[in-house]
């Protein structure tokens, strides 16, 4: 039940955002009464850090076995954007929640920034990211990021668009274009969320959903 409601809830926040009192919706949706939701959440942001929590440890465990074992902070840091957006890119139901949650989600829930500061303060201070605050470089890479995530929610990108964004985010930081686009020019594995994910479970729930709606 629990997972069904944290699913169901997934594909509301990424219709309707997560400012908007969703609870009506998520019962509805979930097919379950309102007594039987208020035994596992109550309120909207309790549901909103159900959701974040799941998608961010799923995200999580996809990421950090490619970006684990890389040495230069910042390959590691390109490597790790690269690989966020393309798995949204490749599931729009996921960008299409994470450019609703915006910066609430980057900040407050994502565990896939857990390692970022530490990684552009390491950049700094080899040389490769420019001498900002860290806080600065930190809303230069969630602001950009939320922008590219809201466009790939709303329209179809080009297969390079999530690495032309990292590369674009690298610059900002300071990094040459050459180099920017070395970073940004490998391969990356796919990116597969477990078949009993939230992740897969939600977007094919709204794949289902899709033919009835339009």
């Amino acid at each position: 039940m629990r997972q069904r409601l944290i699913e169901s809830a997934m594909i509301v926040f990424a219709e309707k955002g997560v400012g908007a009192s969703v609870i009506p919706d998520v019962v509805a949706a979930a097919e379950v009464s309102q007594g039987s939701f208020y035994n596992y959440f109550r309120s909207n942001e309790e549901l909103l850090a159900a959701v974040a929590n799941e998608l961010s440890g799923e995200m999580v465990r996809l990421i950090e076995p490619v970006v684990g074992d890389i040495a230069d902070p910042a390959l590691r840091v390109a490597t790790a954007i690269r690989c966020y957006l393309n798995l949204a890119r490749g599931h729009r139901l996921l960008a299409r929640f994470l450019a609703a949650a915006g910066l609430r989600m980057t900040v407050q829930y994502q565990a896939t920034f857990r390692y970022l500061p530490a990684d552009l303060e390491e950049g700094q201070k080899q040389g490769v990211f420019a001498d900002v605050p860290l806080e600065i470089a930190l809303d230069l890479i969630g602001g950009a990021g939320i922008a590219a995530l809201d466009r790939m929610a709303r329209v179809r990108t080009r297969k390079a668009y999530p690495d032309a964004v990292t590369a674009a985010m690298l610059r900002m930081l300071g990094m040459g274009v050459a180099e920017a686009e070395r970073l940004t020019a490998g391969p990356l594995p796919k990116l597969t969320p477990a078949a009993d994910s939230l992740l897969a479970r939600a977007q094919a729930r709204a794949d289902a959903q899709a033919p009835a709606a339009a």
